[in-house]
């Protein structure tokens, strides 16, 4: 990390923590925000001019599979946290569904220590809930986070017993982390490759019951107990948006908040016909009300998070075809662009609120630095150009996965630059 200063100067500057959105600069020194002040003010160190470009607090994706350790023959620390610097990300939450899980405090440890030498931005990790993510004996929650765990999730290992949730959200409560639960109850999802409905029909492969979802939520509200922090991983279905809406304000969690990912808000199960596998993860793509009803509880605040779900394999695996292949498609590098073309350039968010939901807000739930411009605060950034035209072209992804239901399409919006601990990390939209 350099000491020396450097001013971005000339940019409009947004900051959703403080309400801030206006022409400025900016001072970087010694890995944080030294100071803002207006366009003209006198620069330290090194002036780089960002006239019509913005800057804004660094993205932070709080769901990414970097397959490490164990499954790096799909994606490692080095291509993965590539990736997210070329979306705009400047932090990731790396979930533990690994091989081995992340489940004890020295595999924590060890991943740490590849982090420090192989990230290129920041990299929290996500304990496992249950001990190699079996499902039946909860991990030791407080040792995961003296290991330097953020949150616990049971995500691609759905906790099904209420009993064991319980004790789950009790023991996070303990360890003041938050819970972050993956919604399927597997006796009506059974694992389906598509939500359940025509098109699975039609292209003759098991579905998935919508139910799933909505059913595992109130199995969580029987479980929780009022003081329980719950975060509600990759919401797909106009039940379960309904059920968030109603709980929420309620007494049955001392913070109940949800995420969902911009393929589950722009495309429906209908994809699949085209794009086969690449248009197959776990939940699957819903119908169009599921749709329309996540974008209304984005639109409303109910979702607090947008994050991608990033699940790279191997194209020789997504090759295998739609009854076969593995659930999950890239996100770090398509995420930005297609929020910026879909929701805030059509007036569904505006920008401040959708930085809020890219950043903001997922280091506010999570407890994590950054999610502000505010001087003393990490210089992790995002320079964005609203105005960069482009096409999605997996060809071009620095993730080892090629898999995305968005290919060829055009988009408006784009990263120009990612600093990560007043570190460049991508600039003018090359990743360095």
């Amino acid at each position: 990390m350099t000491s020396e200063p450097f001013t971005l100067r000339q940019a409009l500057l947004v900051d959703p923590a403080t309400g801030r959105e206006a022409p400025g600069s900016l001072c970087v020194e010694s890995g944080r925000i030294k100071w803002l002040g207006p366009p003209e003010a006198a620069p330290e160190g090194e002036a780089v001019s960002l006239s019509g470009l913005i800057v804004c607090p660094g993205l932070i994706d709080g769901h990414t599979h970097l397959r490490v350790p164990g499954q790096e023959h799909k994606e490692d620390l080095v291509t993965g946290t590539r990736a997210a610097v070329h979306g705009g990300f400047t932090a990731v939450v790396a979930m533990p569904n690994t091989t081995p899980a992340l489940d004890r405090p020295e595999r924590v440890a060890a991943l740490q220590e590849r982090i420090a030498t192989e990230a290129r931005c920041r990299v929290y990790v996500a304990g496992a809930a249950t001990l190699d993510n079996q499902g039946t004996e909860l991990s030791d929650f407080a040792a995961l986070r003296e290991a330097g765990c953020v949150a616990l999730t049971d995500d691609a290992f759905p906790l099904q017993e209420v009993s064991l949730m319980a004790e789950a959200l009790r023991q996070a409560e303990a360890a003041d982390l938050p819970f972050l639960a993956h919604l399927e109850v597997l006796a009506l999802s059974r694992r389906g490759a598509l939500t359940a409905g025509p098109v699975a029909e039609a292209l003759g492969v098991s579905g998935q019951e919508a139910g799933a979802e909505s059913q595992a939520l109130l199995r969580w509200v029987e479980a929780a107990d009022g003081i329980a922090r719950l975060h509600l991983l990759h919401l797909t279905t106009a039940t379960a948006a309904r059920l968030l809406h109603y709980l929420r304000p309620g007494p049955f969690f001392r913070r109940l908040s949800a995420e969902t990912a911009p393929h589950y808000l722009l495309l429906t199960a209908e994809a699949a016909r085209r794009w086969g596998a690449d248009a197959k993860m776990n939940p699957p793509l819903r119908e169009e009300r599921d749709r329309l009803a996540l974008l209304g509880a984005v639109r409303n605040g109910d979702i607090e998070v947008l994050a991608t779900d990033h699940a790279p394999h191997a194209p020789e695996e997504k090759a295998r075809g739609l009854a076969e292949a593995p659930f999950g498609i890239g996100g770090l590098e398509t995420c930005l662009g297609l929020v910026l073309t879909h929701l805030v350039n059509t007036g569904v968010l505006t920008l401040q609120q959708a930085i809020g939901k890219l950043s903001t807000n997922p280091a506010r739930l999570l407890g994590l630095p950054g999610g502000t411009l505010e001087p003393g605060a990490p210089a992790d950034l995002t320079i964005l150009d609203l105005h960069k035209h482009w096409t999605v072209d997996p060809a071009q992804f620095c993730s080892k996965s090629r898999a995305t239901p968005f290919a060829g399409e055009r988009l408006v919006g784009k990263a120009w630059g990612t600093i990560v601990g007043g570190q460049w990390r991508m600039r003018e939209g090359e990743v360095l």
